[in-house]
């Protein structure tokens, strides 16, 4: 009887036991499949926020586009857009109507982008009620993505809908309708044009390089882990120092310092003179500054090579300084590695003139020059860039092909106390 019992109790302690590991496992199982859904709902909200603001962006665009080409090309980014819009705001545990406006309003600006493209594709023209329409558009597009990025929606609370109650207010009065980078991204999907004909080199030689680019003996780095891909570089680490060089040719392609900065002590003024030093003491030549951003006591700066009359901006190099010491904190030379060789530009078939007559009459032309610009297709077309100022104050980049004399590319510059954004 007592052997009974033990057997008994051994099997009752082995039924605890895999009770408790089966609970265990459930809960697990359940924490996972929250933590997987709070992503998604995360993920699609992120997405929502950034087509609205594509959308605002490509609305701002589309006032002062003036040829079919441009016109029609961002037709088709705003039915993009407000597609892959309307794909993330149903995936939000929104329930109810709150945000139907919202969906309405999206959907619209789709519609609205479909008839003009179809009639501008006709040889019609946009007329000027419906530019009127493309602002009051723009103007709740803007309204729309400050309201998306001040809310930080809780999707545990039952009443999530609740928490965009204010951005659904905001728009329960837009207009009805009757039935439409900068550039320094576009890199790493072709083979470096500036490593041609380069041979590899051994790791040592790449560490000798990178220490002279530091100004540190060569026993302070260590080698850390190669990457590979379109653009293999050795790689190295001092402290808060990591630096890469390419395999091919020997060139440093990047260097982050990343330690903390507590003060700012210089100016931008002088911040830039300390990035120029620095790029010719590494040996680039006709580099010139273009835009800059400030952001956590350094200051990063955009410079284009000139070659002759030409702006290059698919040869970009950034350069950032530090401004409690002056001290250069990061180098990302990606884009003139990938880009930079020896061209032979066309004569342009549009003088200068000739391209400016095509800018829309809604923009004054303050200057013009010639620049290089990166296309989608991975290709590179030399354009008339013409500075201009919208309505409101707006500064208007228009790139008008050189041989075709229609609209290339059209970019808004958006100015701040941190610095210069292109979009």
């Amino acid at each position: 009887m007592k052997k009974k019992q033990i057997v008994m109790a051994v099997i009752a302690v082995a039924a605890v036991i895999t009770a408790g590991a089966f609970t265990v496992r459930s809960m697990a199982a359940e924490k996972a499949a929250k933590r997987d859904l709070q992503y998604t709902y995360n993920r699609a909200y992120s997405d929502l926020r950034d087509c609205v603001d594509n959308i605002s962006t490509t609305l701002d665009k589309s006032i002062y586009a003036n040829t079919a080409t441009q016109q029609n090309g961002l037709a088709a980014r705003l039915m993009r857009e407000t597609s892959l819009a309307k794909e993330a705001l149903s995936t939000l545990p929104i329930t109810d109507d709150t945000m139907s406006n919202v969906s309405k309003y999206i959907t619209q600006v789709g519609d609205f982008s479909m008839t003009l493209s179809s009639r501008v594709s006709a040889g019609g023209k946009i007329t000027d009620a419906e530019y009127k329409t493309i602002e009051q558009l723009h103007t709740y597009a803007t309204k729309l993505s400050q309201s998306l990025t001040s809310v930080k929606p809780d999707y545990s609370s039952p009443n999530v809908a609740k928490q965009f109650k204010q951005t659904a207010e905001d728009f329960t009065d837009f207009p009805s309708l009757i039935y439409d980078g900068p550039f320094s991204d576009h890199i790493g999907r072709k083979s470096p044009r500036c490593l041609q004909n380069k041979k590899d080199i051994e790791q040592g030689n790449a560490k000798v390089i990178a220490a002279k680019c530091l100004g540190i003996p060569t026993d302070k780095l260590t080698h850390i882990a190669d990457t590979a891909g379109g653009l293999p570089t050795y790689n190295f680490s001092t402290g808060t120092i990591r630096i890469s060089v390419t395999k091919k040719g020997g060139m440093v392609v990047s260097m982050e310092n990343s330690r903390e900065i507590t003060s700012e002590k210089i100016d931008a003024k002088a911040a830039q003179q300390k990035a120029e030093a620095y790029l010719a003491k590494q040996g680039y030549k006709n580099m010139l500054p273009s835009y800059w951003i400030k952001t956590d006591g350094r200051i990063l700066f955009n410079f284009a090579y000139q070659d002759g009359d030409v702006r290059c901006y698919p040869d970009l190099i950034k350069v950032g300084v530090a401004l409690d010491t002056g001290e250069i904190v990061s180098l990302g030379a990606n884009g003139y590695v990938m880009n930079h060789t020896t061209r032979n530009f066309d004569t342009p078939k549009y003088d200068k003139a000739q391209a400016q007559a095509n800018v829309s009459t809604r923009l004054k032309v303050n200057s013009g020059r010639l620049a290089l610009i990166p296309t989608e297709g991975l290709n590179e077309v030399l354009c008339w860039e013409f500075n201009c100022t919208g309505s409101g104050n707006d500064r208007v980049l228009v790139y008008i092909n050189c041989q075709t004399g229609m609209e290339q590319q059209i970019m808004i510059v958006q100015p701040s106390d941190t610095g210069t954004l292109v979009k």
